[in-house]
């Protein structure tokens, strides 16, 4: 008589936040600077005749976050607390991307750090 193990029933992976969806959703979005400030974000197009859309994102002088031009964050983005578009994250990993490559420097780091010890 064969007898079989049973299975471990499989952990169900948990559902992803909205905010994490839009984060994803934010690597298909590319981003360029603007002249004279800002950055624009240009959305994916999806579908054969979708055409894909332009944002302007700048940074808000009087709240000193980004603010999109898109209708997502137009209309959920004063109700919600915390709330960023798929444009404003992608934006944020672009400015992210340039600071590492550009001006991030661990020595200097070490150095300011060393500095402040002596």
């Amino acid at each position: 008589m064969k007898t079989t193990a049973k299975r471990k029933p499989v952990a169900r992976i948990q559902d992803f936040t909205p905010a994490e969806q839009r984060s994803a959703r934010a690597e298909r979005v590319s981003v360029f600077e603007a002249e004279p400030y800002g950055w624009i974000a240009r959305s994916e197009a999806s579908g054969a005749r979708a055409v894909a859309r332009v944002y302007h994102l700048f940074r808000d002088p009087e709240t000193r976050e980004l603010a999109c031009t898109c209708a997502d964050s137009i209309f959920r983005g004063h109700s919600e607390p915390g709330f960023e578009c798929k444009h404003v994250a992608a934006v944020l990993k672009f400015i992210g991307r340039q600071y590492l490559r550009d001006e991030y420097d661990p020595r200097r780091q070490q150095q300011q750090q060393r500095a402040r010890v002596a």
